[in-house]
């Protein structure tokens, strides 16, 4: 089982791993790589694991995938994103509750993300 899904971002060329369940996706990055060199795709990756860390600051890793491989031994900690890419998020994340509500993130935390409480209101830095 999937416990991740790769996002087609709108306002940005990167992909967004999104965990799915508390347990991170960087466990299934072999089965994420297969994934992405299906569809072509060579890049910077970001890891999204608010189902996993909460809203702490290691919420977002990024890394960088050449068509073959994850590069596991580059991954970084991205303290912010831009605020076009957040807002994806949360939408997906309130288009998508079953993940949220299974998830083990406390209450308050459920209710930012299915409510999109923080849709608009923060900007960061770039994916790339």
């Amino acid at each position: 089982m999937n416990r991740y899904h790769i996002l087609d971002l709108k306002s940005d060329s990167c992909k967004v791993v999104v965990a799915t369940s508390y347990v991170s996706p960087l466990s299934q990055v072999y089965a994420i790589a297969l994934e992405l060199k299906s569809i072509g795709y060579q890049g910077d990756v970001i890891f999204d694991l608010v189902l996993s860390n909460g809203f702490s600051s290691n919420r977002f890793l990024k890394t960088d995938f050449d068509g073959e491989q994850l590069n596991i031994g580059k991954i970084e900690v991205l303290p912010k994103l831009k605020s076009n890419i957040l807002d994806e998020l949360y939408v997906f994340f309130y288009e998508h509750p079953q993940y949220v509500k299974a998830s083990s993130l406390p209450e308050p935390q459920k209710y930012v993300l299915l409510n999109k409480v923080l849709y608009g209101e923060i900007t960061g830095s770039t994916c790339s």
